[in-house]
């Protein structure tokens, strides 16, 4: 049984470490979404600070986020993924932090960061390589392909995210679309892959950003390319994406998977369809059982469920981990320098360091469930109508 393997596992978390206050200045903006925003130091640390959040439930949220991560996505993620610990913040931290990098943040970012916020989560910066110049981190958030899972009734056969493209275009919440899509970018052939990181630096959206030596250069609002060219480095265009696929075809030693198949392993967790996964939900509401505080209680060593229960809730946190699993960020990071200490690829006639990490790994409440059921039935009815 999925939860019962990782109980023998439990194990007290530290108690979060300080920060000080004369660190203030040093953290500068990386960038934000929906639930956070990352400020990062010339120290190779990352620190994400919560959006909308209450003040008194940070450290429960964020001791509950390291559990699960412990428990149930470093088993499947291994050496890929990238994670932190909890860190107490100096008074007024977030305050300076904020105002300080204010004028780098999009003005179509939500601005709402309680910046009476005690407490933060504390990483590795994922785009750092200690003693590498030239360094550029390639972000790409490669979303998902999984295909509608209808009953015999609403049978259809489309991506998801394509889908989704072509319903915000036309609702008119992006300005364009793009030709990425993840069936392309999860394929074993490599030429599939290049044609999904090529339409990428075609029309990135918010699916990929480059940043080099820890400055931002390329996303949806600047998609030129021209800084990240030159010839000791990547020459075109081309040799760029060679270089991107080479490092995501890489396996690990460890596992013998690279990290595209991780991702799609924990993607494919889920085997329910979502009405499925909705009469779970509400066996557990109709007898008063809230979902997330059940899945915090499990985590903690404190469940009281049946059987039954756990067994049901068994489907739920795999549901979850493949929600989590389609909202992850790769980053990899790669230097022109070769470095025994890192992994190595020959391509272009040159050797590339490089590092590849799996980021943005946060709990999703699964009180959305009833959410994803009416977008379901709201693409099968499109699909229904083609």
């Amino acid at each position: 049984m999925f939860l019962l393997s990782y109980m023998v596992q439990r194990k007290t978390l530290s108690k979060p470490t300080a920060l000080r206050s004369k660190d203030i200045d040093c953290w500068r903006y990386r960038g934000e979404g929906k639930t956070g925003l990352v400020v990062t130091n010339n120290y190779g640390w990352a620190l994400k600070l919560r959006k909308g959040t209450k003040e008194n439930d940070y450290l429960y949220l964020y001791r509950r986020n390291l559990q699960y991560v412990e428990f149930c996505i470093a088993p499947i993620f291994g050496s890929f993924l990238c994670y932190g610990q909890v860190t107490k913040l100096p008074p007024n931290f977030a305050m300076s932090v904020v105002s300080k990098i204010q004028n780098r943040r999009s003005s179509l970012k939500d601005s709402n960061i309680d910046v009476k916020c005690p407490y933060a989560l504390m990483m590795p910066d994922a785009c750092s390589l200690p003693g590498h110049n030239d360094v550029i981190t390639i972000e790409i958030k490669p979303k998902a392909y999984l295909r509608t899972m209808g009953d015999s009734s609403t049978p259809i056969k489309c991506c998801r995210f394509c889908s989704n493209i072509e319903t915000r275009y036309n609702a008119g919440t992006i300005p364009s679309k793009t030709r990425y899509c993840p069936r392309d970018f999860f394929s074993p052939r490599a030429s599939k892959v290049a044609q999904a990181i090529n339409a990428l630096f075609d029309e990135p959206l918010s699916y990929m950003t480059i940043h080099k030596n820890n400055q931002r250069i390329f996303d949806e609002d600047n998609k030129n390319i021209e800084s990240i060219l030159s010839p000791h480095t990547y020459r075109t265009r081309n040799e760029l994406i060679n270089v991107i696929i080479k490092v995501l075809l890489s396996k690990r030693s460890s596992s013998n998977r690279n990290v595209l198949q991780v991702i799609e392993e924990a993607q494919q967790l889920n085997m329910l369809s979502i009405p499925d996964l909705c009469h779970i939900y509400s066996r557990f509401t109709s007898k008063g059982l809230d979902l997330d505080i059940e899945i915090g209680r499990w985590l903690a060593g404190e469940s009281t469920l049946s059987e039954e229960y756990l067994r049901l809730l068994d489907y739920i946190i795999k549901f979850s981990i493949s929600i989590i699993a389609q909202d992850i960020s790769i980053m990899i990071s790669v230097s022109p320098t070769p470095d025994k200490k890192l992994p190595q690829i020959i391509t272009n006639g040159r050797v590339y360091s490089f590092k590849v990490s799996i980021v943005d790994v946060d709990l999703k409440s699964v009180k959305k469930l009833p959410r994803y059921l009416l977008q379901e039935k709201k693409l099968c009815q499109r699909k229904s109508e083609v």
